[in-house]
């Protein structure tokens, strides 16, 4: 009987383990890989400037809310779950950002790069400022992802005018249903083309 109790033990710490090894290797290509970055560091300043100075539409949207994922929208297609068709970056060499949101209001701000070119800062005129991991870049893709604490965000908006980037990001998975209040992180990657 004993023998039978150590099996049965072993068996569960086993098959514990190549569960855990299973999910480890199943992990998200959401999250930047340290192989993408230093892709992004082989470009120089000027060059990286040129890239992304053009106006960047949302084609996909990959969404993780902890382990739950699902890709919220793909352009050209009838069913996605939400809507980023009017969503753009537009990018200028002299540092202007002109961010056009999911209703199709513009906000105006600044762009910069930051941490070895790795990373798109963009803060705009109310005071948000929002800091994106460039994944991928070529001029004729941008990646770019955002990471978001879901506990720091306001559930309380009265006014839809105040809803920052993180906040809609949230907003956007709550709605389809893969963000609930217990949710901790939020991750969403948007795959972009040149408009036109």
């Amino acid at each position: 009987m004993k023998q039978m109790i150590k099996l049965t033990v072993a068996i569960l710490v086993f098959s514990s383990v190549v569960y855990a090894c299973k999910v480890k290797q199943q992990q998200s290509n959401l999250l930047p890989q340290k192989n993408q970055s230093v892709a992004v560091q082989e470009v120089d300043d000027e060059t990286l400037v040129n890239i992304l100075s053009r106006n960047w539409i949302v084609n996909v949207v990959n969404y993780q809310a902890d382990a739950r994922k699902n890709v919220l929208y793909e352009r050209g297609i009838d069913a996605n779950l939400h809507d980023f068709s009017k969503e753009s970056f537009k990018i200028s060499a002299d540092e202007k950002v002109i961010y056009t949101d999911e209703g199709g209001q513009k906000h105006i701000g600044t762009w910069d790069l930051e941490d070895n070119n790795t990373k798109l800062l963009m803060e705009f005129e109310d005071g948000e400022k929002v800091s994106w991991d460039i994944i991928e870049k070529n001029k004729n893709q941008l990646v770019i992802h955002l990471s978001i604490d879901a506990q720091k965000v306001k559930w309380d908006i009265s006014n839809l005018n105040e809803i920052d980037i993180p906040t809609a990001a949230v907003f956007a998975g709550f709605y389809v249903g893969i963000v609930d209040e217990k949710t901790e992180r939020v991750n969403i990657t948007y795959k972009m083309n040149p408009k036109g």
